[in-house]
């Protein structure tokens, strides 16, 4: 599989109360023109006490320093306001001396549909300026139409709440007339076993009633949750919420095994994204995911800005050393997907006393080539720390703080330093890292001769000609060509030697004078059949992938 290599190295709160509106600035008399002065983006939201405007507000704040704007921010006391959004228009109308840049904007709509989106839509087109919607979508006929929105897809969130629950028979609460009806009807498409309770302001009474009928119960109104939780507690049912609240948080924190988890809209992330909507200019909005939040994931970048909000402290993990157990692909870092050639391995094995593990990993700008090498570990509350001599003399020290297990991925901020005679020689991060799991062990199946093609979704790395390559049982290879009909070693390539740990296929040969290095993942293994895939990235930053097709030579 030497013949195609394309390397790249991817690097291993001004809270304000709402009376009628409030608008939150760093000077309340420093008013808002279109082309001059300090920039600003205003937003206009509703329901300024509830914890989830408040969210809002807080990401809005934040968002607006880092890019260094200035925040207008104003609320409403209610839900339906919609003359007191009116009013807000007048006001930022009278501003002068900031240089807007946009407007966020969140609706209230009246019982007959009234709005304040006509004055929205005049102002910002007076002042020539974008309009973002958050949360709420428009109503039809708006004279907004058309501008970009970030808010929650509800029937999504539904359906993905329906499937953290293990049960088919589940007592679904939601309040009437609101949207957790919509995302309760979505949850019964999953779990068609489900029934549906629509209640008012709280569900004590409701839940009290069928307490012995279900063992699991869902709550699309978290606070409707509040005045049953003590009850569904006694009883020791599954409870699932949607949406956060600080009580929810605790009843995770605190380890009670019958609180499942909370599916929680992204406020930090949908204000987040509507800033840089408006700085960039953006003509599409989207979806922002929920997630979901459990014990297990408290130290989630998603999760953190909730924890912070409410001034709680997520604990250390109950048996990490225990969670840890397992074979780890390195998957992400910072968000990035990392390409093949930049994978390794990290595998976790206990022997009832201590954690211990071994890492495989091949870099070719480090000039790295581990199989297997075993550091090590110490494991001291969320934070593990693993320390190996490498056979070059080096000493590699990977610090994992904050670490997080949820299922199949496991989260921490790495960092990670290589010495050699007292100098450090590499440096990574701190930056936050995302391995998943794999179940896969492939063991030394490569062992044997194979004839070889190359398939890529680029058809520039496309090899109509096939390869021979054989794999030895003392990790040797050798590389044939086919002349003239006939199969011949290639004799420019020398040092070739492999390995396998998991799903990664390591590789590398000496050519010339260069030492160079790929790494694949076998993606099936059987009947004198193997696919190995590689992605790979362009100099542009773009992807492509390039498959292996080996068929055993007899």
């Amino acid at each position: 599989m030497k013949k195609i290599l394309n390397w790249v190295l991817a690097a291993t709160l001004c809270i304000c109360g709402a009376s009628v509106f409030t608008s939150c600035t760093n000077n309340d008399d420093n008013p808002a023109g279109p082309d001059a002065g300090t920039p600003a983006i205003a937003m206009i939201g509703k329901i300024g006490h509830v914890d989830y405007f408040k969210q809002i507000e807080s990401a809005f704040f934040s968002a607006c320093e880092e890019n260094d704007v200035e925040a207008l921010y104003y609320t409403t006391a209610s839900e339906n306001t919609h003359q007191e959004q009116i009013a807000i228009v007048n006001e930022l109308k009278q501003l002068e001396g900031k240089q807007l840049k946009g407007i966020i904007y969140v609706p209230s709509y009246g019982p007959a549909g009234e709005s304040a989106d006509a004055e929205v839509a005049a102002f910002a087109q007076q002042r020539g300026i974008p309009v973002i919607i958050m949360d709420t979508e428009l109503k039809d006929g708006s004279p907004l139409a058309g501008s970009p929105y970030f808010g929650t897809d509800n029937a999504a969130a539904g359906r993905e709440l329906a499937g953290k629950v293990a049960a088919d028979k589940v007592a679904v609460f939601a309040q009437s007339n609101s949207i957790a009806q919509y995302r309760a009807e979505a949850f019964k498409t999953v779990k068609p076993g489900a029934t549906l309770y629509p209640v008012g302001e709280e569900a004590s009474s409701a839940v009290e009633a069928v307490i012995d009928e279900y063992d699991d119960f869902v709550f699309f109104n978290g606070h409707l949750l509040s005045s049953a939780l003590d009850l569904l507690k006694e009883k020791g049912k599954n409870v699932y919420t949607f949406d956060v609240y600080e009580e929810f948080l605790d009843e995770l924190i605190a380890g009670n095994t019958h609180f499942k988890g909370i599916m929680a809209q992204n406020t930090f992330g949908m204000a987040r994204k509507a800033v840089e909507a408006v700085l960039a200019g953006a003509k599409q909005g989207e979806m922002v995911p929920t997630f979901y939040v459990t014990r297990d994931n408290l130290n989630d970048d998603a999760v953190k800005p909730f924890l912070e909000f409410y001034q709680i402290d997520a604990p250390a993990i109950d048996n990490l050393a225990e969670k840890l157990v397992g074979k780890w692909i390195y998957a992400e870092s910072n968000g990035q997907t990392l390409t093949t050639n930049t994978k390794s391995v990290c595998t976790f094995t206990s022997d009832g006393s201590a954690l211990k593990a071994s890492i495989s990993m091949s870099l070719k700008k480090f000039g790295v080539w581990a199989n297997r090498y075993e550091p090590e570990v110490k494991v001291d509350g969320r934070n593990v720390t693993m320390t190996a001599k490498l056979a070059d003399g080096s000493t590699s020290v990977m610090e994992m703080t904050d670490v997080s297990v949820s299922g199949s991925d496991l989260f921490f901020t790495g960092k990670a330093t290589l010495t050699k005679d007292g100098e450090v020689i590499f440096s990574y991060g701190p930056f936050l890292e995302h391995f998943t799991k794999s179940d896969v062990d492939n063991a030394e199946t490569n062992e044997g001769l194979w004839e070889v093609y190359f398939t890529s979704d680029d058809p520039e790395f496309e090899s109509p000609e096939p390869t021979r390559e054989l794999y030895r049982a003392d990790g040797t290879c050798t590389f044939y060509e086919l002349v003239d009909e006939q199969w011949v070693e290639d004799k420019e390539v020398t040092n070739s030697e492999y390995f396998i740990d998991g799903p990664m296929f390591f590789i590398r040969w000496q050519e010339s004078e260069e030492m160079m290095y790929e790494n694949w993942e076998v993606v099936s293994s059987e009947n004198g059949k193997q696919v190995n895939k590689s992605v790979r990235k362009h100099d542009d930053g773009s992807t492509y992938t390039i498959y292996a097709n080996l068929t055993k030579v007899e």
